[in-house]
């Protein structure tokens, strides 16, 4: 159970939803995420940082981690732990670190295509960690809850 974090009578310190790997379904994400942060009184920037790393990083699974066409559930996580949020991203697509990428070079010319998202993440989440289990990407963002 979170600590230090003022949240209404019987709400839920996580929530987790299962979407098919479809761009569609990033909307639905977002409205979880809406939801969690007013029933625990996150700031709209705290709620924007966590939309857009999440819209970021949902989009490149969907976009790139599948070789078929076939349907796969990626799972979304919010929890509190303490003062922060903590968000982890499941999902059964071709191993991918996004912390071994390189930070694009912003002022480049010409600058190369691709990476800006993932800085982005970088700079909106307070951590990232990233492991491969059993088939399985596990990204994991850390966003401090300032009060």
């Amino acid at each position: 159970m979170a600590t230090g974090i003022p949240s209404p009578a019987g709400a839920s310190a996580s929530s987790e939803i299962r979407i098919a790997n479809s761009l569609s379904e990033i909307a639905r994400v977002a409205e979880l995420v809406d939801a969690f942060g007013a029933r625990h009184q996150f700031t709209n920037e705290v709620i924007v940082a966590l939309n857009v790393s999440l819209d970021e990083i949902l989009n490149n699974i969907i976009s790139y981690a599948y070789d078929d066409a076939g349907r796969h559930d990626i799972v979304v996580r919010l929890e509190l732990l303490g003062g922060n949020v903590e968000v982890v991203v499941k999902d059964d697509g071709r191993p991918f670190d996004p912390l071994v990428v390189p930070e694009p070079r912003l002022q480049a010319k010409p600058r190369a295509a691709g990476g800006v998202g993932l800085h982005f993440v970088r700079n909106l989440t307070d951590r990232l960690e990233y492991t491969r289990r059993d088939g399985i990407n596990e990204l994991r963002f850390m966003k401090e809850l300032k009060q």
